[in-house]
């Protein structure tokens, strides 16, 4: 019974900090020694820009016109909007739209953006295929930081980097911290090896290379890695922005999103769990293992470190293990009550309450997982305030 929680604890533990500290760390250790540089070339090939848009009234005019304004050959440039199964007025603006660059196709059902970017795909007539979102903004040179990573033969989709509004708040500080920490760690995965999905608001691909994406699935995670396994990595291109018009995340809005994305991350995963086999794709089975996986399971860790523990504490070392799992929650609690009474939050109370917060997401990722959801289609919290 004792070697069985003392394996347990210590598994848990390593995991936990594998995951969350030490393999991102790896990275950023590794990059320059293993950096595989990416051959960009200035290039304007002609491209489709598309936008799957679903009840949208609010954006669909203003993007189409940011679209427009990308600094890109006019005559090399397509707009290619997919209204997915939308009931309020978006159709109708789209109606309007007159400039012969736009073309507009509705689908009758709200199938999903995975789906109607399968659609747009299909439809479009260009050498490229930018993906972007209707609630999201470029600057103007967006397709010309991005496209060069093209050039370079072995790169089948290059990404870029979204910009969140943000407030004084403890969910806005912990996002943030993690978000910085997060995207220097897929940099340094995306120059050694590749990243492992894009930021579905800001990507390109070429369209000889796009691989349809079943509708159930995340097309921004699952479409890179069907790239990945046809021999095509995936690279970051940080000069690409994409300013994402949603409110500051609160509890709600970033519990909500964070469970979604465990939950089509874990089935993604499990829908191309041929890649998990380490024996046919040895190095993406442990990037999906070292830098997905983990995390999304880190509630299940967190559960056997805690009740391995109370298993052990006949021994000193775990008495004070678990003291220190104690007193790292009740900083995030403390957290979690200075952000409600809106009080400005030291790290030291908002990195273990958003820690905490993405775990408790995590396990409602988990749960729906294994209720049966798919994700397929959401209604959006970015509006809600």
């Amino acid at each position: 019974m004792t070697a069985a929680c003392l394996a347990l604890f210590w598994t848990a533990a390593l995991a936990l900090a594998a995951g969350h500290v030490l393999v991102p760390l790896a990275l950023r250790g590794l990059r320059p020694w293993y950096r595989r540089p990416v051959h960009k070339q200035a290039i304007a090939p002609s491209v489709s820009v598309v936008i799957s848009a679903s009840n949208e009234e609010r954006h669909i005019a203003a993007k189409i016109e940011d679209c427009l304004r990308f600094d890109h050959p006019a005559d090399r440039l397509e707009i290619l909007v997919i209204s997915d199964g939308s009931t309020d007025r978006t159709n109708a603006i789209l109606a309007t739209v007159r400039d012969p660059r736009v073309r507009v196709h509705v689908l009758p059902e709200r199938l999903g953006k995975a789906n109607a970017q399968n659609v747009g795909a299909g439809l479009a007539r260009h050498e490229v295929l930018f993906f972007t979102d209707a609630t999201t903004t470029h600057p103007p040179d967006v397709l010309r930081r991005l496209l060069p990573n093209l050039a370079d033969p072995g790169v089948g989709c290059a990404s870029g980097r979204p910009i969140f509004r943000t407030d004084a708040g403890g969910v806005s500080r912990g996002a943030e911290a993690r978000f910085a920490f997060e995207m220097q760690s897929r940099d340094a995965l995306g120059s050694i090896y590749s990243l492992l999905g894009a930021q579905d608001c800001v990507y390109a691909v070429p369209k000889a290379l796009y691989r349809p994406v079943r509708p159930d699935l995340d097309s921004g995670f699952v479409g890179p890695l069907l790239i990945l396994e046809a021999g095509h990595r995936t690279v970051y291109e940080p000069e690409a922005l994409a300013f994402v018009e949603r409110p500051a995340p609160d509890i709600g809005s970033e519990f909500a999103r964070r469970s979604r994305i465990v939950l089509r991350g874990l089935r993604g995963v499990l829908a191309l769990r041929r890649l998990m086999n380490p024996f046919a794709h040895p190095a993406l089975a442990s990037a999906l293992l070292f830098t997905r996986l983990l995390r999304w399971l880190t509630p299940v860790f967190l559960l056997l470190l805690a009740g391995s523990n109370l298993a052990l504490l006949d021994r000193p070392f775990y008495r004070l293990a678990l003291l220190v799992q104690a007193v790292f929650y009740v900083l995030a609690l403390a957290g979690y009550l200075a952000h409600r009474a809106r009080l400005a939050l030291p790290s030291a109370l908002a990195l273990p309450f958003y820690f905490c917060l993405l775990a408790a997401s995590a396990a409602a990722g988990l749960w729906r997982l294994l209720s049966g959801e798919t994700g397929q289609t959401w209604q959006t919290l970015r509006d809600a305030r």
